[in-house]
């Protein structure tokens, strides 16, 4: 069932053996040692110069940090705070001296030297990662974008997802929600390829592992392959692109100590726009009245009138059950530094999250120590190990339980009655359902162990091998106590407890042999490399009911035990693969790369376990031709072609062994006994195999007037054949539908980025960036599953995106018994001031089956950022502006429906219609019919938007001043976060929230404060 051959083993065995390799010396190691050795006391003793000096810039100012080394050496020294250098050095060396922003330079070494480092706008860019390597970004042939992951350090998120939203072009990041704890976005790259998931593969440091458990602090780089030339390297993965995340390592040089600390206030970004205690005592009584015509108003005329002038209180039911802001904070500590031999850095970091109820808070640790060592020529080990905890509280029934008492809860009720008890009126009172000593309590427990060895050979000149190792523990713990407690009459029933566990082991195993030689112009790489991946996942459960005592909340030991119940089970899956790369270029002008993937699943059977995944990749650097070269206002101009296949494998969640039979476990009752029992549950397939996504790239890279200005476009179309559907069967059968290559989705679309930066005497500087990206999404196949998803409301049909909105289309309103009489109906109760729908198949009445159709999709076409910085001496104005448009959201319930379910109503309802506003946009009131809540255009809103998603204003203290402390870097900032977002929706709603009733706890906006200190 779990693929146990000989395969797996021979991979596991080979890769032990590569990684206990790198504690043992070639045979022939000791002799070249010794002439090594002979060769370093010759060089000891030739004369040596000490050099001193200065590294400034073109303005002047001295560069902080720039490496200087004598060339071809691997020590060295930096440069201080003021630029200076002291080195001692061979008589007749030359030194060489680097500083990321700046152009290498070599110099010959004397007593004393002055240095000027030009500008290179391309050498913060130059090295990207990419799958299993990195490359220099002008060599690139594929769709890659990055980000350096150093923008983050002032930004005050907790979370890299939500960090990714607006940041490249064709990544799309969407966040749900704000609460502590829960601020994580779902990722999308290029579209959706299929209707089972979408969510790109995370490789942290070389293997897969979660972007959410990572502080952004401890990051380096991020980089996104959108492209078969680029991501068909990680094969059956790599379907929905893949995200590379590289964390911190040490760097050659003296021991630094780095603290940066966070103070945020959070708030939320949406909140229903409910009526006051005059507009909803108006508003009800006009709805009771369509009704009930001629019944007595519920508020009589004196008291409406007393709720209008404020006689009658009105109670704001946000201000009585929020804290108004939550407060956070983080702190993020560092230690970096090493030798020619040895670099580590290592990482710690807490966050402490408050919520705006005052029951959630959520805390997490994080700890990262990256160490390299060479052990001589030959030899380099490296040691990863990371891990988290992170834990969210709250009441029992949550923050949930309070936003929607907010939206039910009536402005004329008081919070309190007359004897200063909560008041109970039908609905949860949100002011009262709070307190975890009160109500209960409810924990989540989330920890991480991420350990990551390594061992590089390198036997000869240009060639490496190298075996890597991980282990990944995740854990999650869910714990909860409900009290039994009351107010008014209200009752919360007996007590109930949970303790849950869930555990997943996931162990990789990598081999990567790499050579890289260059003859002439002739430049090659060659990788070559075998990956094993199994995943454990286990877990138990335990519940009780009743009995117990409040006070005693820590066990479920204290609950009645005939109520327990209980649940254990796991599964295990493996892969098997080898891959392959081969690049090439001529002279830096003609490129191509070729890739190759082989990957093996056990959730295959065995007669189709394997899929092959092909890439290739070509470019031309126009820029570099001899006839471009006196084109001075052109810096790069290169052509990209690509092509390549990537697989999926992606199923439901549950559905692991789709090609062995599974049993389901039941129950009989013969006679007076009950006797569990095993059934065979589902179908096998015995064809099944990988679905494969087919992509066709073209783009254009280029820069002008010394990469000053740049720009990137990208026309891509991507295809998935064989989609894993589940086609359905006849109901005699008896047994569930296995899983069938049978469906095609395809995405069509472009990228644009466009850049600019400058500077501005010697004293302003600024940087601009722009990307945008547009992608059209289609259901080519869905061999006969046509139809509603889990949700009634979302539905999957050929020619329109995933997930599309289904329902009527509204026609306006009949405003007049004239238009009533001539239809069409839907229910024949319909009244003057309801929704009019149209009649598509013009039977003269609307119909389900007859006049539904694809109404729109949540997922936008249109996404972009604008980001910015400004620089003037030591301050620097940086931000980001995101949008999405071309998507639409449906909302309902509370959230659109007047008096919906006896809760409020929204200020939007007085443009109703009525007698009195026959023009109203909204339909008539009322407090029972629910004619109108129907899914159309109707409750459709313009989900587009742009969000100012970050604004920051730093200072960097000058160097002479801190220098006094023992400071090399000291910066204060102020940032804010999600600051203002102008949107198509409804006031008080957040077009990323999850809930369509404005039940969710939304975004919040974040005002912050920091420093960032540097020893």
């Amino acid at each position: 069932m779990f693929m146990q051959n000989s395969y797996f083993n021979n991979a596991r065995i080979l890769m032990l053996s590569v990684l206990l390799a790198g504690g043992v010396k070639p045979l022939f190691a000791s002799q070249i040692t010794n002439v090594h050795e002979n060769v370093a006391l010759l060089t000891n003793n030739q004369q040596k110069q000490t050099v001193k000096g200065t590294v400034k810039d073109a303005n002047g100012e001295p560069i902080i940090g720039a490496s200087v080394k004598v060339k071809g050496s691997t020590g060295g020294t930096v440069t201080d705070i003021d630029g200076n250098f002291t080195l001692d050095a061979p008589a007749g060396a030359e030194l060489e001296i680097s500083s990321i922003g700046y152009l290498k330079q070599v110099v010959k070494a004397k007593a004393n030297v002055a240095i000027v480092l030009k500008d290179d706008s391309q050498t913060l860019d130059e090295l990207v990662v990419v799958g299993y390597g990195v490359q220099k970004k002008e060599n690139l042939t594929g769709a890659v974008a990055s980000m350096n992951a150093e923008k983050l350090a002032t930004r005050p998120v907790s979370s890299l997802s939500s960090a990714l939203a607006g940041e490249m072009a064709g990544v799309t990041a969407v966040q749900t929600s704000g609460a502590p704890g829960s601020q994580n976005a779902s990722i999308t790259v290029r579209g959706k390829n299929s209707v089972n998931a979408a969510s790109p593969l995370v490789i942290v440091d070389g293997v897969p592992g979660s972007m959410n458990v990572i502080n952004p602090a401890e990051i380096e780089s991020v980089t996104v392959l959108k492209d078969a030339a680029s991501a068909a390297i990680y094969g059956v993965q790599a379907a929905n692109g893949v995200i590379l995340i590289t964390t911190k390592k040490g760097k050659t040089g003296k021991t630094t100590v780095s603290y940066n600390a966070t103070f945020s206030w959070s708030s939320l970004l949406a909140k229903l726009d409910l009526v006051d205690a005059y507009g909803y005592a108006y508003l009800y009584n006009e709805a009771y009245l369509n009704d009930h015509p001629g019944a007595k108003k519920p508020f009589s005329d004196e008291i409406v009138e007393k709720y209008r002038t404020g006689e009658l209180a009105s109670t704001d039911w946000y201000k009585e059950a929020l804290t108004g802001s939550g407060f956070e904070h983080q702190h993020n500590l560092s230690l970096s530094g090493g030798n020619d031999k040895t670099t580590y850095n290592m990482y710690l970091g807490y966050l402490s999250q408050e919520g705006v109820t005052k029951d959630i808070d959520y805390n997490r640790i994080n700890a990262r120590m990256n160490i390299t060592s060479q052990i001589n020529k030959y030899i380099t080990l490296g040691l990863n190990a990371s891990g988290y905890r992170g834990t969210q509280q709250d009441a029992w029934a949550g923050y949930t339980q309070v936003i929607q008492g907010i939206a039910r809860s009536h402005p004329t009720d008081p919070v309190y009655d007359e004897d200063g008890n909560f008041k109970y009126v039908g609905v949860d009172n949100p002011v009262a359902v709070q307190g975890r000593d009160k109500t209960g309590w409810k924990k989540t427990i989330n920890q991480e162990v991420f350990l990551i060895g390594s061992a590089e050979i390198k036997p000869i000149k240009d060639l490496s091998i190298k075996g890597v190792y991980s282990w990944r523990n995740w854990t999650q713990d869910q714990l909860g106590f409900k009290k039994t407690w009351g107010y008014g009459t209200y009752n919360s029933g007996q007590r109930e407890g949970y303790v849950r566990n869930y555990n997943y082991d996931y162990l990789t195993g990598q081999i990567l042999v790499n050579y890289n030689k260059s003859f002439g112009d002739h430049n090659l790489g060659v990788l070559a490399g075998m990956e094993s991946y199994d995943v454990k996942y286990r877990y138990v459960t335990a519940d009780r009911k009743g009995g117990g005592n409040n006070n005693l909340d820590e066990s479920l030991n204290t609950l009645d035990a005939s109520s327990q119940k209980n649940s254990n089970g796991g599964t295990e899956m493996t892969r098997l693969s080898y891959f392959g790369r081969l690049q090439y270029n001529y002279a830096g002008k003609y490129l191509f790369e070729a890739n190759v993937r082989r990957d093996a699943s056990s959730r295959f059977p065995k007669n189709s376990r394997w899929g092959t995944f092909p890439a290739f990749s070509a470019g031309w650097r126009i820029s570099e031709e001899a006839f471009m070269k006196n084109v001075d206002w052109l810096s790069n101009l290169k052509l990209r072609l690509g092509w390549g296949k990537t697989g999926n494998e992606e199923l439901s969640s549950t559905d692991l062994y789709p090609a062995v039979p599974t049993y389901a476990y039941g129950s009989y009752m013969f006679g007076n006994t009950l006797y569990s029992t095993a059934y065979e549950s589902r179908l096998v397939n015995d064809q099944l195999k990988w679905a494969t996504v087919t992509n066709y790239e073209l783009g254009i890279d280029a820069g002008f007037f010394n990469n000053k200005l740049t720009m990137e476009l990208s026309v891509y179309k991507k295809k998935t054949n064989d989609m894993l559907l589940y086609l359905p069967l006849q109901g005699v059968i008896g047994l569930s539908a296995p899983a069938q290559n049978v469906g095609s989705v395809e995405n069509r679309g472009f990228e644009l980025v466009l850049g600019h930066n400058n500077r501005i005497g010697k004293d302003w500087s600024y940087n601009l960036s722009l990307n945008m990206g547009y992608n059209k999404n289609e259901i080519i196949d869905m061999a006969g599953t046509e139809g509603p998803t889990s949700d009634s409301n979302i539905w999957n049909l050929e020619g329109y995106a995933i997930s599309s909105y289904y329902g009527y289309v509204a026609d306006g309103l009949f405003r007049s018994e004239e238009e009533l009489k001539k239809g069409p109906l839907r229910t024949g109760n319909e009244k003057v001031g309801d929704i009019r729908y149209k009649d598509f198949d013009d039977d003269g009445k609307i119909t389900a089956a007859g006049d539904r159709k694809i109404i729109g999709n949540q997922m936008p076409k249109w996404t972009g950022g604008f980001n910015f910085s400004v620089g003037y001496k030591n301050f620097e104005l940086s931000g980001l502006l995101q949008g999405a448009f071309d998507a639409k959201r449906y909302y309902n319930g509370e959230a659109s429906y007047a008096f919906f379910n006896s809760a409020s109503c929204l200020n939007k309802h007085w443009d109703r219609w009525s007698e009195e506003n026959p023009n109203g946009n909204f339909p008539r009131l009322s407090l029972s019919s629910q004619t109108n809540n129907q899914m159309s255009t109707f409750w459709l809103q313009d989900a587009s938007y742009v969000r100012m998603k970050n604004l920051t204003l730093a200072y960097t203290l000058p160097s002479d001043l801190i220098s006094r402390i023992g400071l090399s870097f000291a910066q204060v900032y102020l940032a804010g976060e999600n600051l203002f977002t102008i949107s198509g929706l409804d006031k008080g709603l957040d077009p990323e929230s999850g809930n369509s009733r404005g039940w969710s706890y939304s975004n919040v906006r974040k005002i912050s404060c920091g420093l960032k200190l540097t020893f």
